[in-house]
């Protein structure tokens, strides 16, 4: 009995970190969002609110011309490869301003 009990915990083990370990990759990654979802972003929201609604970003972007880091997300319904949704932050962690774009390519 005290060996299936030992079993089942490192099954159990080895299956939580599988899990986790799966989680931590995606959200390392950052998530793609719908078009539709753009549409909940509006200047003045912080970033914790940007991240309760979208996750982590796939990509983070500090230009010389702006306060504040931009966010990228991948667009994953947009017919293009490569559409990206910014989320533009001023000095203050508030968004400023939000847009869809086309990442181009130089191959």
């Amino acid at each position: 009995m005290k060996r299936n009990q030992t079993s089942l915990v490192a099954r159990v083990l080895v299956a939580s970190s599988v899990l986790f370990g799966a989680a931590a990759a995606h959200a390392a990654t950052g998530y793609s969002i719908s078009e539709s979802q753009e549409a909940l972003i509006h200047p003045g929201m912080t970033m914790a609110q940007v991240r309760q609604l979208f996750g982590h970003p796939e990509d983070t972007r500090y230009y010389a011309d702006q306060a504040g880091p931009t966010w990228r997300y991948g667009v994953s319904n947009a017919g293009l490869s490569g559409t990206y949704f910014a989320v533009n932050f001023g000095a203050d962690g508030k968004v400023t301003s939000a847009r869809q774009s086309v990442a181009m390519s130089l191959t």
